[in-house]
């Protein structure tokens, strides 16, 4: 019985001592890996919306962030907003979307993915991608396979219905902002 009670007292120890350094090296690293998102988050922004795109900023609605290229009389050309999906094949998946005040999608890359090298990330490649360009807010974003318009990556189905849900996330959230994005110059 003793032997039983030390055993539980030195395992009890060890995971503690364990505990204590996991969360002080969590805490340590939790900063830069923050602001490096933020970097590429705001990268990410800056490469997706149309070329010659200016003054893009960083406007907060109701706690989504949202990045705006203004005209030089201050009216919104376009937007870019994460879209996101839990339902990739490796995971969470988030892509950088830029959208169109003429309501078209202008174009995309991916913040975070968990998707397969070489199948799942074929959703940046152009093949699946070039089709997407330019297609209106109403088009059916969904895989063929659904009943939608867009062709899937070849093995890599799950991955291309959760591109296209981050672009649906997207739409909606510019549609859901659009309003106070033009009136917040």
């Amino acid at each position: 019985m003793k032997e039983t009670i030390k055993l539980v007292a030195v395992l009890t120890i060890i995971c503690s001592v364990s505990a204590a350094m996991l969360a002080a090296v969590y805490n340590i690293t939790m900063g830069p890996i923050t602001e490096a998102l933020e970097i590429k988050t705001t990268t990410a922004a800056a490469e997706v919306m149309p070329e010659g795109a200016t003054a893009v900023v960083k406007v907060n609605v109701e706690g989504e962030n949202f990045f705006v290229s203004r005209s030089d009389c201050g009216c919104v050309e376009a937007v870019a907003v994460e879209g996101t999906s839990d339902n990739g094949y490796g995971g969470k998946l988030k892509l950088m979307i830029s959208l169109s005040t003429d309501k078209k999608l202008i174009n995309y890359q991916i913040i975070t993915s968990k998707e397969t090298a070489g199948l799942g990330t074929g959703i940046i490649e152009p093949e699946f991608k070039t089709p997407l360009l330019g297609k209106p807010f109403n088009a059916n974003w969904k895989v063929s396979k659904d009943g939608g318009d867009f062709d899937a990556v070849t093995s890599a189905t799950i991955s291309s219905r959760a591109a296209l849900e981050c672009i649906r996330d997207a739409i909606s959230k510019y549609e859901g902002a659009i309003t106070k994005l033009c009136n917040n110059k």
